[in-house]
C-alpha cells in the first residue's frame, strides 16, 4: 500500500496516489448512497456493497482504474434500473400490451 505521510507527499507519483485513492473513496461513497424512496432499494444496495468491496479489497494496487471501472458499473446500474422503472409504468398503464410483449420476449407466464 502506498505511503501517503506528509515527508512522501514531496513526491509527485504519492500526491497522484493519494489523489487516486480519495477519488476511489468517493466513488464508493457513491456506491454505497442510494435514495430510498427506489423501487428495489434492498436489491440495488446489495449489489452495490458486493462491487465496493471488491473494489475495496483489490483497489488499493490500482485505485484509478477501479475508480473508473466502479464508477461506469454504477452508471449502467443506474441507466438498467431507469430503463426498469419506465418499462414498470407502462406495463402498468398498458397490461395487455405488456402481456403481449412478454410472450414475444419469452417472458410470457
Amino acid at each position: 500500500m502506498a505511503d501517503l505521510s506528509m515527508s512522501a507527499c514531496a513526491d509527485n507519483t504519492t500526491v497522484g496516489e493519494a489523489r487516486d485513492l480519495r477519488r476511489l473513496l468517493a466513488v464508493v461513497l457513491d456506491a454505497l448512497t442510494l435514495d430510498y424512496a427506489v423501487d428495489d432499494y434492498d436489491e440495488r444496495l446489495k449489489e452495490r456493497a458486493c462491487l465496493a468491496r471488491v473494489v475495496i479489497r483489490d483497489g488499493l494496487d490500482e485505485p484509478a482504474w477501479n475508480a473508473d471501472w466502479l464508477h461506469s458499473k454504477l452508471r449502467a446500474e443506474e441507466t438498467e434500473a431507469a430503463d426498469k422503472a419506465v418499462r414498470h409504468s407502462v406495463d402498468r398503464a398498458f397490461p395487455t400490451v405488456a402481456a403481449f410483449l412478454a410472450d414475444e420476449r419469452g417472458e410470457g407466464k
